[in-house]
């Protein structure tokens, strides 16, 4: 027998709860093993703290009459209806509708997009191409183009 065969054991085993093969396989285990005797012992002193506590007699009756009026007259948690659901899903998309435009018009590039994919000798061919603007090459994973040019603001960094 394991450790962790012995330790779901050991409850049953405390209590009188298992067979007697079991009961011999635990036992022989808690002989040969010190971590599993020192939870066994805890157990049992455990079992012994609690039977020893003294307990207040308790009126079933007037016990459960109590809970019942607490119950009555406690007011229920606030619960969560429809509406309110189909109203966070409406602002979530909404949100979520307003990024992406904005994204859109601000001209963020999406990955796996590529804005331009012109191999650098060509640039210099086409007039403006550069207006003012810095261009920044990066690998964006086309086939034929060695590069994307990417159009970015001054101290805007970019990296592969």
């Amino acid at each position: 027998m394991n450790c962790a065969d012995a330790v779901a054991r050991l409850s049953a085993a405390l209590d009188g709860e298992l067979a007697a093969g079991d009961t011999r396989k635990v036992q022989h285990h808690l002989d040969e093993c010190e971590a599993c005797a020192r939870r066994y012992r805890a157990l049992q002193q455990v079992r012994a703290a609690v039977r020893s506590t003294p307990f207040a007699p308790v009126d079933a009756a007037r016990f459960d009459a109590g809970v019942l009026a607490r119950v009555h007259h406690e007011p229920s948690p606030m619960r969560i209806s429809g509406a309110w659901i189909a109203a966070a899903a409406a602002l979530v998309i909404a949100v979520s509708s307003a990024v992406l435009l904005v994204q859109d018009h601000a001209g963020v590039v999406r990955p796996g997009t590529a804005v331009a994919s012109v191999p650098p000798a060509e640039l210099s061919e086409m007039p403006g191409w550069n207006a003012g603007v810095t261009p920044i090459a990066l690998d964006c994973g086309l086939s034929n183009a060695s590069s994307c040019i990417v159009e970015a603001p001054p101290g805007l960094m970019a990296g592969n």
